[in-house]
């Protein structure tokens, strides 16, 4: 080699070593400058992953997670392998060979950097990515990156490689509020990460680099590109078989997606929300890693909603399209809804326990709770309650009342004439005609005969919130919380306690301690006795009533009541066999008029199906199964009754009644059974 080249080789090689000190200078300059503003190794060490709140179903299925960060930990043992090799072939495959960081890779992209001057390189590794996640911002500054590496380079030295592994899985962010593995596994495919599949664990990795890009719900396209092409990297690092690969790109990109999601237990989930927040603190409950266990069914709520969103669309059908829900242009939030509204109530009758509530019919479109936050009219659904009082007070089933025309002053100084639905009158009636048909009439009178005392106790006592101050009370007048209606029916099938309803069992703290346990509030209403004279009255109502069309598809015992509210603006159908009470509401966020079409009844029987069918595992039980069969309690009797005149005779239908009050027999048809009413003159 001629001296010429070697003095040339030599200028080169002395300007690439004073540039490579300068450039090393400068790193570790400020690496020293940095290094105190780091957090110190024994704060890497306790740095702990804020973990929310998880909610349980009945079935101990987690359904949801209050937390800032949706985040679920797991440990990495937990986890199936091939979503450990999927994640290190595609963000770092010399993770367990480097020592934080990878040299040549940060050298290149420092040096793109310098000569770009956009400091938008990456070459991080996961290590890297993790102190980034951990303490850093995202922002792409040269200062950022130097930090990353010094935090790196500390992480290596305090955790070991399977540390570093399962805290990044438990860190990293998966789009939305969604951070964990784990978390990301039940939001996208209804499942823990525990049992994904080998196309699931490509595809949740594939989505690290940029989320919401490859949503596999608005983008599932770009996602099983992104998933095959780290299959490929897989196979050829042989990771897998190419056998597993082939089934794996082949599959499709799938999932429940209802795991963490609120859809149908969304109003479910905020009533829980707004009580736990306010006992135990908003940090407490999105960071403090409680578990919240409910009576919910998630499956049952599911159906409900389905049931009662196509039976209110078919109702609306002959609407205006501006009343209709299906007017609505998608993605519309916390509007004011001019479609027809909805809310459904299910509860265990012995425990309280609910297993479903549905507010509306969409939350995202309207967050209030029609069925805890609402004051409606309940209609006639309200009968039953003054009923049980004029039971109490020595009213039978056969007892009659002559329902004919009656003038009264209002509470607006107006005469008020009270009319049946059908605008007719029927004369004398028997109690239980009268509660089968729901006689407004007959109702009246009887508010009449008891006194508005009476009747406000009578309230008091099932829990409505109402008072009554004039006779219009008879026909549901006054506005009540929905909720508070229907648990007031859990008294019948409780032999006359009626229970508050539950929506939490336990709940437990991060350690596992419990902080609360739920227990059954009972409250007495009444004796077995007259309870159960009003579930037989009002088992008339949906087998030949008002109320029949609840039995369309349920084949157990059944008892209820339906309420229409003046001027048709609320329906009500509350029913219940021995096991459930289900009440269910429809109308007008504006109290407009509903259509005489938007009964309740109808869809009823449906749910109450569904609920009996889960608690049974899918199996239906026989219709005489005495889970939801009516017992019939000490010092009832039977006695046969002329249909006519109320009246004890021997021939005629049998009747209920307690055994010290038993009317006469009388063989007179041209009299009625009229005691203890003061209407014996009609």
């Amino acid at each position: 080699m001629k001296a010429s080249t070697k003095e040339k080789l030599y200028s080169v090689l002395k300007y690439l070593w004073f540039a490579f000190c300068f450039i090393t200078g400068i790193f570790v300059g400020a690496l020293w400058f940095y290094h105190d503003s780091l957090p110190p190794t024994s704060e890497l060490r306790n740095y702990t992953l804020r973990s929310g709140s998880e909610v349980y179903d009945r079935n101990g299925k987690m359904v949801y997670l209050f937390a800032f960060e949706k985040r679920k930990l797991v440990s990495l043992k937990e986890l199936p392998q091939y979503l450990i090799d999927a994640l290190i072939i595609t963000e770092d495959k010399h993770f367990y060979h480097h020592f934080g960081i990878d040299i040549l890779g940060n050298i290149r992209a420092l040096a793109v950097d310098i000569v770009r001057l956009d400091f938008s390189q990456g070459a991080s590794t996961i290590t890297q990515q993790m102190a980034r996640n951990m303490f850093l911002t995202l922002d792409k500054r040269l200062s950022r990156k130097l930090k990353e590496i010094i935090l790196a380079l500390r992480i290596e030295r305090e955790f070991t490689k399977d540390e570093i592994l399962e805290i990044y899985f438990n860190k990293i962010f998966w789009g939305g509020q969604i951070h964990g593995v784990e978390t990301a596994s039940l939001y996208y495919f209804g499942k823990h990460a525990r049992d994904l599949t080998l196309a699931e664990s490509a595809a949740l990795v594939g989505m690290i680099q940029r989320p919401n890009y490859y949503n596999p719900a608005k983008h599932p396209e770009r996602l099983i590109e992104r998933r095959n092409m780290i299959l490929g990297k897989m196979l050829k690092a042989k990771k897998i078989t190419q056998e597993e690969y082939n089934e794996a790109v082949a599959s499709k990109i799938t999932g429940d997606r209802s795991s963490l999601q609120q859809y149908s237990t969304d109003y479910y989930i905020e009533h829980i929300r707004l009580y736990l927040e306010r006992k135990y603190g908003t940090e407490k409950l999105f960071e403090g890693g409680l578990k919240i266990y409910t009576p919910m069914d998630v499956d049952l709520s599911v159906y409900a909603d389905s049931v009662l969103n196509r039976y209110l669309s078919n109702v609306e059908k002959g609407y205006p399209a501006s009343m209709r829900y299906d007017s609505v242009p998608k993605n519309s939030v916390d509007i004011n809804t001019r479609y027809l509204q909805g809310g459904i109530l299910l509860m265990e009758n012995s425990t309280g326990q609910v297993l479903a509530m549905l507010g509306g019919r969409n939350f995202t479109h309207s967050k209030f709770n029609r069925i805890t936050q609402a004051k409606r009219q309940p209609g006639s659904a309200i009968k039953p309650t003054y009923y049980t009082a004029a039971i109490e007070k020595g009213y039978t089933p056969a007892t009659v009342i002559n329902d004919a025309p009656i003038t009264l002053t209002g509470g607006n100084g107006k005469d008020w004439t009270p009319q049946n639905f059908s605008r007719k009158y029927y004369g004398p009636s028997r109690m239980r005609t009268a509660i089968t048909y729901s006689y407004n009439v007959w109702a009246v009178k009887t508010v009449m005969d008891l006194g508005l005392d009476v009747v406000n106790d009578a309230f008091r006592r099932f829990g409505i919130d109402a008072k009554a101050e004039d006779y219009s009370a008879a026909l549901g007048a006054y506005e009540v919380t929905p909720i508070n209606l229907i648990s007031a029916f859990t008294t019948f099938p409780n032999n006359g306690f009626r229970t508050k309803p539950v929506f939490i069992t336990k709940v437990e703290d991060v350690n596992g301690k419990v902080l609360e346990r739920s227990s059954t509030a009972k409250y007495d209403v009444t004796t077995p006795q007259v309870a159960f004279i009003m579930t037989s009255l009002l088992q008339s109502v949906v087998t030949s009533g008002t109320g029949a069309a609840a039995r369309n598809n349920y084949y157990w015992q059944a008892a209820g009541k339906t309420g229409t509210s003046s001027d048709h603006r609320d329906a009500w159908f509350i029913g219940f066999n021995r096991k459930y009470t289900l009440g269910i509401w429809n109308g007008f966020d504006n109290n407009a008029a509903i259509s005489a079409s938007a009964s309740c009844a109808p869809i009823w029987g449906q749910i109450m199906t569904k609920a009996i069918r889960n608690e049974n595992k899918g199996r239906l039980p026989k219709s005489d199964d005495p889970r939801y069969s009516f017992v019939v309690p000490d010092k009832i009797v039977k006695r046969t009754i002329n249909p006519k005149t109320g009246f004890v005779s021997e021939y005629g239908i049998e009747e209920y009644f307690i055994e010290d009050n038993i009317p006469p027999a009388r063989s007179d048809t041209l009299s009625y059974n009229y005691y203890p009413t003061r209407w014996e003159n009609p």
